[in-house]
């Protein structure tokens, strides 16, 4: 589900992986609300999840999942993961980690 802050992006990233080929169905970008993600999560074709938002909910959607035995990847209290390796360019990296973090602020 896009950031309600600026939901246009990921639809523009699903614009890009269709143009590199990538075929129908295996990335989907749904909005929705609390209905919306129990359906999705309850669905039995539905293997895997990914979530990035509040604590709480990664903990739910966590132990859901695993109730479901569907893989699961829950960051709660995540914002703009990175890893940097040790011959990255520091200013860059800097750079790249303040546009990550401030890019959508406003």
């Amino acid at each position: 589900e896009p950031s309600e802050k600026v939901p246009l992006t990921m639809y523009r990233a699903m614009d890009l992986l269709k143009e590199a080929g990538l075929p129908d169905g295996v990335v989907n970008v749904i909005q929705g609300d609390r209905e919306c993600v129990e359906c999705l999560l309850a669905h039995p074709k539905i293997r895997a999840v990914t979530f990035v938002g509040s604590s709480p909910v990664a903990k739910i959607i966590s132990t859901k999942c695993h109730s479901l035995h569907k893989r699961v990847l829950a960051l709660g209290g995540a914002k703009n993961h990175l890893v940097a390796l040790p011959d990255c360019s520091i200013p860059e990296t800097a750079r790249d980690i303040v546009v990550s973090s401030m890019g959508c602020a406003g």
